[in-house]
């Protein structure tokens, strides 16, 4: 076993945090749940929190964790011939029967990869003969499908029982497989043929048994279903490190950009008594003193200073910090943003996409420019000092002045409002099953045309602090999220070229894998009319290969 003091941050690796779960494995099913990224982002994951507490629910069931180890535990592991192993037990992944991932962030599928490698787990799917590697969190699974041995479609609070019932009842990997795949939001892509037939993708099962087409599952009542409040707190800083109640899932607009919509409808809210209980709990039993509510919109949600009345009665005198992460610019006015400042809410958010009227009326978003000034304003007069901005560029019919005004924009913002100005602009991604999941994504050269005159009307000011995506990271993006399952062999070539932490965002590398496997990545940024790789999810229209039969 690896001597922990004698790496980096070792708190990473450690497993004895704040309410931990720990149970004797011993006639226990043993599960193992990843975020495919280091310790401090993993552990800021919200969903893999719900999932490990909900299998440790289970008495027969001991769920652990893993994460990516730093480089400096990697390369010990793999100079002295050693495992990666879990945070609780220390236990090696090849130990466990069930190891499943959130895979919601493209850019971590060779982290994925990574660990498998690191554990001594076969890569491949129809490699491994005992162990099942699950993943969930993704829109498109295609791109994985040659590693992965199911998919959950959907929210996976709503299909674990009946996960652990299969595992309970079936001791070997096919059988549980074939009884998984006839279960509401599982895939198992080898029970499944994908073609190419005059242009389109063709989906056929390959047994009668498995479902078709298949379906993505949501959680039905949200007041009812299982929330962290024993919160797992890390004796080490992570990237939120705070306590997030979820308040609704899904959003009620209708932005033409955004795939969480479309991957988290419909729209379900909390009760506030729900909502209190479970803050209430979270504060007793983990320390935590900052609160995050969370939602894709948290302003949309139908009672929000009721809510907020009923949070700040509870906490009284306690000196808990509550924050709204997401706000829209009608909900941060008047008496709303007052309440939040009592609970020492020290900045506003705002998702703004662009600062050209007809350009957002056109995405969808219902934001009007003089209420955002009037907002500033009101945060100005509550001593709160910056304003959080997101912006984005590179959407279909995009034009030079709508880019130029950005510049105008922030000088406006900054010059009558005196407020520090975080602005975050990213390139579109065309993303799978968003209202825009055809559009064309722009080659590299266009983009870096847009970066470069945003960039020259943006004024140079002390208190604008700007971030801005890479052009050719965000074409990876699109293309590890749009791709058919031929671009496995890449995703390994590349793995296996370069299995290093630099490897994730070296665009010549995955370039030249591309190059050597046959692929294309501009037919994945093209627009298409209505078939995708994806296209077999919750599609009762997709087609089938006439010439194909089902064994």
């Amino acid at each position: 076993m690896i001597d922990l003091s004698t790496i980096q941050k070792p708190q990473r690796y450690i497993g004895n945090e704040w309410n931990v779960v720990k149970k004797p494995r011993q006639g226990k099913i043993p599960i193992c749940l990843s975020y495919p990224d280091l310790y401090e982002i993993g552990m800021s994951n919200l969903g893999l929190r719900i999932i490990y507490g909900l299998l440790n629910e289970f008495e027969d069931v001991v769920c652990e964790r893993v994460f990516l180890p730093g480089e400096d535990l990697a390369v010990n592991l793999s100079n002295n011939n050693l495992k990666l192993f879990s945070l609780e037990t220390k236990t090696t992944l090849d130990n466990f029967e069930a190891i499943g991932f959130n895979l919601s962030c493209e850019i971590n599928f060779l982290n994925f990869l990574k660990i498998l490698h690191l554990g001594a787990i076969p890569i491949k799917a129809n490699e491994r003969k005992e162990t099942i590697v699950f993943a969930g969190g993704i829109a498109n699974p295609e791109p994985l499908a040659e590693f992965v041995d199911f998919f959950y479609l959907g929210e996976f609070e709503e299909g674990i029982a009946e996960f652990v019932d299969i595992l309970r009842k079936h001791k070997d990997k096919k059988t549980r497989l074939e009884a998984l795949s006839q279960i509401d939001g599982f895939y198992v892509p080898s029970f499944y043929s994908v073609s190419i037939c005059a242009n389109k993708y063709q989906f056929n099962k390959l047994y009668k048994y498995a479902q078709f087409p298949l379906k993505r599952v949501y959680v039905k009542d949200l007041d009812k279903s299982y929330y962290p409040v024993n919160w797992l707190t890390p004796h080490t800083q992570i990237i939120h490190d705070r306590a997030p109640v979820e308040i609704a899932r899904g959003c009620p607009n209708a932005c033409v950009f955004c795939q969480a919509r479309a991957i988290y409808h419909p729209y379900r809210e909390k009760k506030i008594s729900t909502i209190c209980d479970i803050a209430k709990n979270i504060y007793k039993n983990s320390g935590y003193e900052n609160i995050s509510l969370l939602s894709l919109s948290a302003s949309d949600y139908s009672n929000i200073e009721e809510l907020l009345d009923a949070l700040i009665a509870q906490f009284k005198n306690k000196c808990v910090g509550l924050s709204l992460p997401s706000l829209r610019i009608d909900g941060a006015l008047g008496e709303l943003y007052r309440k939040l400042l009592f609970l020492r809410k020290t900045s506003l958010t705002v998702a703004l996409e662009t600062a050209s009227d007809s350009l957002r009326s056109k995405l969808g978003k219902k934001i009007d420019m003089n209420r955002l000034f009037e907002a500033a304003k009101i945060i100005k007069s509550l001593n709160l000092r910056t304003i959080k901005l997101y912006l984005m560029i590179g959407f279909p019919e995009e034009t030079d002045e709508d880019l130029l005004l950005i510049g105008a924009f922030l000088e406006r913002l900054r010059r009558e409002t005196g407020l520090s100005l975080n602005v975050s602009i990213n390139i579109f991604v065309p993303k799978p099953f968003s209202l825009w999941e055809n559009a064309w994504m722009p080659e590299e050269e266009i983009l870096e045309k847009k970066i470069k005159l945003v960039l020259s009307c943006i004024p140079k000011r002390h208190n604008i602090n700007l971030s801005i995506s890479q052009a050719k990271m965000s074409i990876l993006e699109a293309i590890l999220s749009r791709a058919d399952r031929n671009f496995s062999s890449v995703i390994l070539e590349v793995f296996n070229t370069s299995p290093s932490y630099e490897t994730n965002n070296n665009w010549s590398t995955w370039q030249d894998a591309m190059h050597k496997n046959g692929i294309d990545y501009k037919t994945y940024l093209q627009s298409e009319n209505k078939n995708f790789p994806w296209s077999f999810i919750g599609n009762s229209e997709i087609p089938t290969c006439k010439n194909c039969k089902e064994s």
